[in-house]
């Protein structure tokens, strides 16, 4: 797995754990009129096939260019330095593919967007967790809410549609639910819904930032799609 985004600026970082591994970095930073820093990047560890990245992200910093690419890579090297310990595992390479038939109410955001989307780039909003009783056993449900666009559109025609989209996951069971970097922006690399054979129904984030799920629940639903205003940096 190589760096694909073609940006100007690369550069490999050696990650400061136990496996030492090597990360291939790309980036592009420029300065809009106002002064503000926008850039791009890509992360990629070719042994473990993974990959993130995004685009048009403002650089919360002031100074001047060169200054502010010498930031950048700290920030960027920081990234690599919080990824999750599953990153480097090898939970990719046997994922189930995503099955739309899994989730009930899935024309919700087919009727919206004109797809099932595999969520890439879209923001994590918030979870919750609550706990009930189902046939005189304790159970947990998890509800999560996140920003799509249809950013990630195949057929896009530039057209965005800024929508909160909020899943329901019944009697949810799992150890994964990983919490690293939670106070961080949480951005999807993809979201994966599967039948199992045992009837129930496979969840599986797998993040680009922040933190990542993979559990099984009895039903998986979405339960709102409506317009959503986001936050301007």
């Amino acid at each position: 797995m190589k760096l694909k985004s073609n940006y100007d600026k690369t550069f490999q970082y050696v990650r400061k754990n136990a496996r030492g591994l090597t990360y291939d970095v790309g980036y592009h930073l420029y300065q809009r009129d106002d002064g503000t820093f926008i850039y791009g990047s890509e992360i990629v560890q070719e042994a473990y096939d993974g990959r993130i990245g995004g685009g048009a992200s403002v650089l919360n910093f002031h100074g001047t260019k060169e200054q502010a690419e010498e930031y950048l890579r700290s920030v960027l090297e920081e990234t690599i330095e919080k990824l999750p310990e599953y990153w480097e595992s090898n939970r990719d390479r046997n994922r189930n593919e995503t099955d739309e038939g899994a989730v009930n109410d899935a024309w919700l955001i087919r009727r919206i967007f004109g797809y099932w989307p595999e969520f890439h780039d879209a923001k994590m909003l918030s979870v919750a967790l609550r706990r009930r009783t189902s046939g005189g056993r304790p159970c947990t449900d998890m509800e999560f809410s996140i920003h799509h666009w249809g950013q990630d559109n195949p057929n896009s025609k530039g057209e965005d549609v800024h929508c909160k989209l909020t899943f329901l996951l019944e009697d949810v069971a799992g150890q994964e639910f990983v919490t690293d970097n939670v106070a961080d922006p949480s951005y999807i690399g993809d979201l994966r819904f599967s039948r199992c054979d045992d009837g129930r129904i496979q969840v599986d984030l797998e993040p680009s930032t922040g933190f990542s799920l993979l559990l099984y629940c009895m039903v998986a639903r979405v339960m709102c799609v409506e317009r959503y205003s986001p936050e301007r940096a």
